[in-house]
């Protein structure tokens, strides 16, 4: 299968492009700047120069392939009219696949809830807008909407070791929201699953692991992989995420509107409220918070 990879450059593409070859896919990756695009695989996959929102850029690089992922989103960019950027992208991006006669596209998005969008972060609520426009057209679109993906190379991740090291557990109202974290390898598993089954339907599905614990509750169990005693935590009834994503990113090594974006989205629960994946990918959904971890922390890098 010839498979057209966006986002190739980011944590989840770096980790999809090498299973995509081991099964034999013809991979071409878009990507906006290739001389700065280093990774091991680079000269087993065709590099077309170009963005999403590029019309004659991705009829270029989907002619002729049969599947495209749509992995990118604006999150670490500037936050001033998030929203419609993310919605323009996806539309150009619809719209240009359509032309180049893709039949299929797979879209990772964020977790979030339907009935409470109002509250959605800008963030969460971009990327369920761009998975809106993608919809939208007439290519069958299957949108995974995963939260907190749980591997080595992820901001997410980054950003749960540098407040499990730090010496304070600050006890946040907003950090006893819920989440329900994915293990890297289960949700690659998943793309692939969806890439090799035979429905090509318009279909949102929720991923999420086997593991549903507050954020809080998360940092201490980032903290016991790391192998860290507990420690007390100090209580605070009024903590906003702006106020910590400054010194979280430098501590991280994060970008500072990435760290702000995921600290705001920390604020409700992303969690799986249809378990139509979790029954369809039973045997694939069952890496536990503590494993992912555990596996994360042992592993390099990759791509």
């Amino acid at each position: 299968m010839r498979v057209l990879l966006t986002g190739a450059s980011g944590f989840v593409g770096r980790a999809l492009a090498p299973r995509l070859l081991a099964d034999g896919h013809e991979v071409r990756c878009l990507v906006r700047r290739p001389d700065e695009f280093d990774v091991p695989w680079r000269d087993e996959v065709t590099v077309v120069q170009g963005a999403v929102e590029d019309d004659q850029a991705v009829f270029r690089a989907g002619d002729g392939c049969d599947v495209a992922l749509y992995l990118v989103h604006a999150m670490s960019d500037r936050r001033r009219d998030l929203v419609a950027r993310e919605r323009r992208a996806a539309g150009a991006f619809r719209d240009a696949v359509e032309n180049a006669g893709i039949a299929h596209v797979v879209y990772l998005g964020g977790l979030v809830d339907e009935d409470r969008l109002r509250l959605a972060s800008d963030h969460l609520y971009a990327r369920q807008q761009a998975g809106e426009e993608l919809r939208a057209g007439r290519v069958p679109v299957t949108e995974l909407r995963a939260s907190i993906v749980l591997g080595r190379g992820s901001a997410s991740l980054a950003l749960l070791e540098a407040a499990a090291r730090s010496p304070l557990q600050l006890d946040a109202p907003w950090s006893r929201a819920r989440t329900q974290p994915v293990a890297i390898d289960d949700l690659l598993e998943v793309v692939l699953a969806v890439l090799d089954g035979s429905g090509r339907t318009r279909a949102v599905l929720e991923v999420g692991g086997p593991d549903v614990l507050s954020y809080g509750e998360l940092v201490a169990r980032t903290r016991a992989a790391l192998g860290l005693a507990p420690r007390r935590s100090l209580p605070l009834p009024y903590l906003p995420p702006e106020a910590l994503a400054s010194a979280s990113a430098i501590v991280a090594g994060v970008d500072t509107a990435l760290t702000l974006a995921l600290l705001q989205s920390a604020r409700q629960d992303t969690v799986v409220t249809d378990g139509h994946a979790r029954t369809r990918f039973a045997p694939i959904l069952t890496t536990g918070v503590d494993q992912a971890l555990r596996q994360a922390f042992q592993e390099p890098v990759r791509g």
